[in-house]
């Protein structure tokens, strides 16, 4: 009995080390999302694209080599108007009263950056490179969207 206890207890621990979250294409075009796009979605990308920029700028930031002090900066920049189209959303979805963006930001990105930080770490191991196909894709997906967030806002 204390063998199938122990087992109940680390089994969880052992699937701890996969990231469970689906690529961001995949989420916008599934569940009718695409074109359909409404805040409570909005705000789920902007929250993943916040965890994933801070994942990176984590692995990057004592980086030697050519090119890592200007990627820095780009992630810096891209996850201000993240975090600035995340609040804005935010304070949409949440009535005045109740609004506590920092502390709903903080807890809900610090798991996503662990799961971002779970797949570079996989990459790692199995390949020599942090960056693979899926934190890639999402780090395209959500250039795009700054991009597109930078647009709208330059025409108001």
């Amino acid at each position: 009995m204390k063998k199938y206890l122990l087992f109940i207890l680390i089994t969880p621990l052992a699937f701890a080390e996969n990231n469970e979250m689906i690529p961001l294409t995949e989420y916008i075009n599934s569940n009718s999302v695409g074109d359909n796009i409404g805040n409570s979605e909005m705000l789920y990308i902007t929250y993943r694209c916040a965890g994933l920029y801070g994942m990176m700028y984590g692995l990057m930031q004592n980086a030697p080599q050519d090119g890592a002090k200007k990627m820095l900066e780009e992630l810096n920049d891209n996850n201000t108007v993240i975090v600035t189209i995340s609040q804005m959303i935010y304070n949409i979805l949440t009535p005045e009263a109740e609004r506590d963006f920092e502390d709903n930001f903080t807890r809900s990105i610090l798991p996503i950056a662990d799961n971002y930080q779970i797949e570079a770490n996989s990459s790692w191991t199995n390949t020599g490179n942090y960056f693979n196909e899926f934190i890639l894709n999402d780090f395209e997906m959500c250039n795009n969207a700054v991009i597109a967030w930078n647009q709208g806002l330059s025409k108001n």
